[in-house]
């Protein structure tokens, strides 16, 4: 293995800046590019740009079929007001919070209370008072507390989709939510081209996008797609999409089916189960982790959790990741992390505690119907639990946490290895050789680095 200098962090987060900031002292850390991969290279068998860690996929649109199905299905509305609110319900969605659990809602007013209390006793004479001055005065501080909670404290609510908000919906967000899912479902099928999956689950399916990647890809294999979503208006338009924005023409997939409940019964099973921008619906943690339990036992092969890559939304991935892992540990179940973690360890992100997500970008058109002036990018964070025992080397890659800093005759990859630590690895021709220098200077952010990490010295 050859040597190579490394930053250690030093509990700071990897910065988002042009100017890279960081005060650690240097260290030795063996890495050594796989040598199967070495092999590939040297042979000619692919270019270095196409190593097998190479994952992220290019520009994603919709397809053709799909956006003219959008069209049709708007066309009795107003576009000019669909396109305006599916914005600003996209943008909502962008900065949602998970809803507090009740105790911590009671302590935040309680504090609240406090604060207000003392602000404005402060200003009185409270011993001189009477029985009905501090009566009206306590009236006073519980109506500016409550008027202060709802200034300062989230007031999550559920979302509720009638037929117009579904339009909404699905000019605002569809584009975006059929990109995230179709480069998690390509790393699934580029990484297991045996893998022919023959049922698909979507809970909390929206308009439909997680049913459109998934055919996108595994069409000739996929014998069942189950759609569930609360929202009987949300089913009914995301089956008049597969209709071609016609009801009376046939679905372009068989053996769809919509459901408004997800099944208390482990009967049926799925190889591929998804919730996608899904558990920032649910009213408590409680609820979202029943979800998360239930979603995995209908399992056969691969669970996928997504949510927006603010940090609200991957904190919650990051508490169903850790559940999954604490109950398998607890009842012996075997499993691995597919992606986006080479360990099952707790995330290293949330031990800095720093307020940076551990998330990923894909980059997308907009829907034709919008005018798109360029590609836009979108942020996501997610986990792919995978059932059975790991045996591929290619599971413990590290994984690229950040954008590759490429410089003169160097490169910064930034990358959570299988220790579950986060490094940041300088990599140059001289010290590491032209096809491992190749290789990190063309991976991108979300993508795996082929390389084997040893011990520092």
């Amino acid at each position: 293995m050859r040597a190579c200098n490394i930053l250690l962090k030093n509990n700071v987060g990897f910065s988002n800046s042009k100017r890279y900031l960081c005060t650690a002292a240097k260290c030795k850390l063996e890495v050594a590019l796989v040598d199967s991969t070495n092999e590939a290279l040297e042979s000619g068998r692919y270019k270095h740009r196409y190593h097998e860690g190479r994952v992220t996929s290019g520009c994603i649109s919709v397809p053709n079929s799909i956006a003219s199905a959008i069209v049709k299905s708007c066309k009795d509305h107003p576009l000019k007001a669909l396109i305006t609110e599916g914005a600003k319900l996209d943008n909502f969605v962008r900065s949602r919070k998970a809803p507090l659990e009740r105790d911590e809602l009671r302590k935040k007013i309680s504090k609240l209370k406090q604060d207000v209390g003392q602000e404005i006793c402060n200003k009185r004479d409270t011993e001189a008072m009477t029985e009905e001055q501090t009566t009206y005065l306590n009236k006073v501080i519980d109506a500016q507390s409550m008027k202060r909670a709802k200034q300062t404290i989230y007031a999550w609510k559920p979302i509720g989709y009638d037929e117009f908000k579904g339009l909404q919906y699905l000019l605002g967000r569809s584009a975006t939510e059929y990109a995230v899912l179709t480069q998690i479902f390509e790393e699934i099928r580029k990484r297991n081209p045996e893998f022919k999956p023959r049922s698909f689950l979507d809970f909390g399916s929206g308009v439909g996008t997680g049913t459109w990647a998934a055919a996108n890809l595994w069409k000739e294999n996929i014998f069942e797609y189950v759609s569930i979503d609360a929202s009987a208006e949300m089913n009914d338009l995301a089956e008049l999409i597969l209709r071609g924005g016609d009801s009376n023409k046939t679905m372009s997939l068989r053996n769809v089916f919509y459901r408004q409940f997800l099944p208390a019964s482990h009967n049926s099973k799925y190889d591929i189960v998804l919730s996608a921008f899904s558990l920032f619906e649910l009213p408590t943690k409680q609820t979202r982790l029943d979800v998360v339990e239930n979603l995995w036992n209908k399992c056969d092969e691969f669970l996928v959790l997504v949510e927006h890559g603010s940090l609200a939304g991957f904190s919650l991935i990051d508490e169903a990741r850790q559940f999954l892992i604490d109950k398998n540990s607890a009842d012996g179940c075997e499993y691995h992390i597919f992606a986006p973690c080479p360990h099952s360890q707790p995330c290293p992100r949330v031990s800095l505690a720093d307020g940076t997500p551990c998330n990923f970008e894909v980059t997308y058109n907009q829907l034709p119907i919008l005018n798109p002036a360029a590609a836009s990018k979108y942020p996501y964070s997610y986990v792919v639990f995978r059932k059975g025992i790991s045996t591929a080397q290619q599971d413990k890659y590290p994984r690229l946490v950040r954008s590759t800093l490429v410089r003169a005759r160097h490169s910064i990859c930034r990358m959570c290895t299988d220790q579950g630590e986060l490094r940041e690895v300088i990599f140059s021709a001289s010290k590491h050789g032209k096809n491992l220098y190749r290789c990190a200077r063309s991976s991108e952010w979300g993508d795996q680095l082929p390389i084997i990490v040893g011990k520092e010295s």
